[in-house]
C-alpha cells in the first residue's frame, strides 16, 4: 500500500513534496525544521516546497506560540490534498452493486442505479426547467464539470446539440455494469426534455463520451414526418 502511494504522490508531486506530503499524513502537524530535519533538507530548501504547496492548495500553516520571541509554524495537510493520495470509491461501487445482484438479482442492480438517477434529478431539475433548451445543455454541462467529467457542448447547423465527456470518473464501474450508462443517457433525456443518443462511450473503448442532444422539436417534427410516411 506505502509503494502504492509514493507512485501516486511521485506522479503528481515533484522533488521532495511527495516526500513532505507522505510526513504530514502519517505525522498530522509538522514544522518546516522538523520536516528539514527529516527529510535532510535545509530550512531554507523545506520552506521553498511548502511555499509550492501551499499556493497549489494542499499544505495550511498556523502560528504555534511557545512562551516569548517570534512564533513558529506548524504545517498540515488541507482537504485537497485527499486527492493526492489512492481511492478506491470504484471498487467498493463495483462490490457492493455485485452484492446487491447476488442477493436480489439483475432488478436489484437496475432499482440501486434508478434511484441513483432520481436523486440526481431531484437535485438538478428545479435548476434547469426555468431555462430554454439551449441554455439547459450548457447548465447541464456546467454540473457535469462540477463533477469532474470535464464535459463541453457545442451547438451544431442543425439544431441539435453534442456533449462530449473527456473524462469518466465512474468508467470502472461502466465497464462492469453498462446499466449505469444506459441510466445516465436517460437521466439527460429527463433533465432536458428532447431526445438524446449516445455516439460514443469511453467504457467500449472509445476516447470520449459523446451524446447528440435533439430539442424537442427536432422529435416532434421527426415523428410527424415518419407518420406521415405511414
Amino acid at each position: 500500500m506505502l509503494t502504492s502511494v509514493m507512485t501516486t504522490l511521485a506522479t503528481l508531486l515533484k522533488e521532495h513534496r511527495s516526500d513532505i506530503v507522505r510526513l504530514l499524513k502519517q505525522h498530522g502537524e509538522m514544522t518546516c525544521e522538523s520536516l528539514a530535519a527529516a527529510l535532510g533538507l535545509t530550512r531554507v530548501s523545506a520552506r521553498r516546497h511548502l511555499e509550492i504547496l501551499e499556493r497549489q492548495g494542499y499544505v495550511a500553516y498556523r502560528a504555534v506560540t511557545r512562551g516569548r520571541g517570534r512564533p513558529s509554524y506548524s504545517y498540515s495537510l488541507t482537504a485537497r490534498a485527499a486527492e493526492l493520495f489512492p481511492r478506491s470509491y470504484d471498487a467498493l461501487a463495483c462490490e457492493l452493486l455485485q452484492m446487491t445482484q447476488e442477493c436480489f438479482g439483475q432488478q436489484g442492480v437496475l432499482r440501486v442505479i434508478s434511484a441513483r438517477a432520481e436523486l440526481v434529478l431531484r437535485h438538478l431539475a428545479p435548476h434547469l426547467e426555468p431555462l430554454d433548451f439551449a441554455a439547459r445543455v450548457a447548465k447541464l454541462a456546467e454540473f457535469l464539470i462540477e463533477r469532474g467529467y470535464l464535459a463541453e457542448c457545442e451547438a451544431l447547423p442543425d439544431g441539435s446539440f453534442r456533449l462530449i465527456e473527456r473524462n469518466c470518473p465512474t468508467i470502472n464501474v461502466a465497464k462492469v455494469y453498462s446499466e449505469l450508462c444506459a441510466q445516465e443517457r436517460q437521466l439527460y433525456e429527463a433533465l432536458l426534455g428532447g431526445k438524446v443518443v449516445r455516439e460514443q462511450r469511453m467504457a467500449d473503448g472509445d476516447g470520449v463520451c459523446a451524446y447528440r442532444i435533439f430539442p424537442p422539436s427536432s422529435v416532434a417534427r421527426a415523428s410527424d414526418s415518419e407518420r406521415e410516411r405511414g
